[in-house]
């Protein structure tokens, strides 16, 4: 998976395909539960330290950025 898109500007549609891109390769890979899948999250708040939904997820990159 090309990761160049995570130094891109968070406003630019190379930001949003790479993220897009990475929550269905963590989806696909995540082992899901009765919750639906949850995966940790890598924002720069979050560090990886919090399991989220997909939907959080996408929220926190969008807005936080990868750490």
């Amino acid at each position: 998976m090309d990761r160049s898109w995570i130094n891109t500007p968070q406003i630019s549609d190379a930001y949003e395909r790479g993220v897009e891109e990475f929550i269905q390769f963590a989806e696909h890979n995540a082992i899901s539960s009765n919750n639906g899948v949850r995966i940790r999250c890598p924002c720069v708040n979050c560090l990886n330290g919090k399991i989220l939904s997909v939907s959080e997820i996408r929220e926190h990159l969008l807005c936080d950025g990868f750490f």
